[in-house]
């Protein structure tokens, strides 16, 4: 049986390897470096991914069809 690390022993873990990160540069000129979070000031919305999707899907594939077509039948 595979034994887990504690807690503490991930975030020494990943705390040193940020550190390594930062040494070596690989956070630097990140995409997205000072711009603000899309949404930060938003209320939490517990379907922001389904609305992100469809977001995105409109900007690939332009406008979606009504709900109703979708669905074959009306609402």
């Amino acid at each position: 049986m595979k034994q887990l690390l504690p807690r503490s022993a991930i975030a020494r873990m990943a705390e040193k390897r940020i550190r390594e990160a930062i040494a070596a540069g690989e956070l630097e000129n990140l995409p997205g470096l000072g711009k603000p979070i899309a949404g930060i000031d938003e209320p939490y919305d517990p379907l922001w991914w389904v609305k992100s999707w469809m977001q995105r899907m409109e900007r690939e594939h332009g406008p979606l069809p009504p709900l109703r077509a979708m669905r074959g039948k009306s609402v």
